[in-house]
């Protein structure tokens, strides 16, 4: 299970970044893609004119490049101080944008009240639901009522085990790739952090992730509000990466290539 520790000494010190961080993109045709092909439908009622926004986790800022023309204000905050000091090389130039160093669990530097929307993709799968949950309670003050948030997370807590069995007999006794996801963290669980902290996950995505033909719903998009008492959906997407799948043969053939592919 990867702790915060485990995730500090990965991020900061092990992980090599040859990319930084594009690598993960590969399977929509590049970040540009992703953003525009997946991420921003997702969010963009949350963007615009006058919101300030909250990035947990940036990294090498693959996302933070596309959300800084979305909002006035951009806060990101990551526990790796060697991604904070490449973000800060790289959009110290931004006025609208502060970058900050923090535990992994608490968002000291960010004022109460102060966000109107939080973003977080590609990062915290890897957390502990202990962390989430840190996260949460704090995400509860710093939202401004009625903001929201767009969370991407581990559901390897909720799969059932019947569902990962199936999965490794179509693949012929191969256990089931994990993606370092956390075992403790389910698209249950963050309702339930939700609720208790007074706040409502309004939509919830369980999605696939992995090799297209295998991808297993190990993560969830969860879409949460700073208001108790909201109704909420879920709903299992098991095309997800069959969406990515799209979206690079479009992204390839707006570029002029590939397009025998399509």
């Amino acid at each position: 299970m990867p702790s915060v520790s485990e995730n500090k000494q990965e991020w900061n010190t092990t992980y090599a970044w040859e990319r930084d961080g594009d690598e993960w993109s590969d399977p929509w045709g590049g970040p540009r893609a992703q953003w525009f092909g997946a991420l921003l439908p997702r969010i963009f009622p949350f963007l615009g004119a006058g919101v300030r926004v909250l990035e947990i986790a940036p990294g090498r800022g693959r996302w933070t490049q596309f959300l800084k023309d979305q909002c006035e204000s951009l806060v990101a905050v990551d526990l790796s101080p060697t991604c904070i000091e490449h973000c800060q090389r790289q959009f110290g130039h931004c006025a609208n944008i502060e970058m900050f160093v923090n535990d992994g669990l608490t968002l000291p530097m960010v004022a109460d009240a102060s966000i109107d929307f939080v973003f977080s993709f590609d990062s915290l799968v890897h957390a502990e639901a202990e962390a989430l949950e840190s996260y949460i309670r704090e995400l509860s003050r710093k939202l401004k009522p009625g903001g929201a948030g767009f969370i991407h997370h581990s559901n390897l807590g909720g799969m059932r085990r019947s569902v990962l069995d199936k999965i490794r007999r179509r693949m012929s006794g191969k256990e089931v790739e994990q993606h370092w996801r956390s075992p403790s963290m389910s698209a249950d669980r963050m309702r339930r952090l939700c609720s208790d902290s007074g706040m409502t996950c309004v939509f919830q995505e369980i999605i696939t992730w992995g090799e297209i033909g295998w991808p297993a719903p190990i993560d969830c998009l969860s879409t949460i509000v700073n208001q108790p008492g909201l109704p909420g959906l879920v709903f299992q997407n098991d095309r997800f990466m069959k969406e990515a799948q799209a979206i690079k043969r479009l992204a390839a053939l707006k570029t002029g290539a590939g397009t025998k592919q399509l």
